[in-house]
């Protein structure tokens, strides 16, 4: 396979790790918002957060390298966690994730056209990427939070 079809290739991987990221996001943020079955929440936490680290690997690998992307921590919330603000960032890494799968797909297609424009969409899904992950690790933090707290 020569370099041009393992970057269009990477870039279709990326967008499917977005796909599914967003898929058990919303699987975690369903079963956080009913305030049933954590543990079910919880692995399907885990495999959003593999699947987005896949997502940035892929796009790495496909050449979207963003210098200037930060991490935004989404803001914390106080004392008082409840599974609906744990649901709340999944919700948000969903949203996220739909986004950035849908600028690697539209890399796809402009890929044999505009490789200026694949560039623009594969750090656009990076940097949606990063935020994502940043949403997803706060997900963790207050779920440890909350369960470290005991039943309500």
């Amino acid at each position: 396979m020569n370099t041009k079809h393992s970057k269009k290739g990477h870039l279709e991987a990326a967008a499917s790790h977005h796909e599914q990221a967003a898929r058990h996001h919303r699987e975690a943020s369903r079963h956080f918002e009913d305030g049933r079955d954590f543990a079910h929440a919880a692995h399907q936490a885990m495999l959003a957060h593999g699947h987005t680290l896949h997502a940035i690997d892929q796009a790495h690998d496909a050449g979207a390298h963003s210098t200037n992307t930060s991490s935004i921590t989404p803001p914390s919330t106080g004392a008082g966690v409840t599974a609906a603000d744990v649901a709340k960032l999944h919700a948000a890494a969903v949203e996220l994730h739909t986004q950035a799968a849908q600028h690697m797909r539209h890399a796809v297609k402009l890929f044999d056209q505009d490789r200026s424009a694949v560039s623009h969409d594969a750090q656009l899904a990076l940097s949606l990427a990063l935020r994502a992950l940043s949403h997803g690790n706060e997900a963790a933090r207050l779920f440890v939070k909350l369960a470290a707290s005991g039943p309500s």
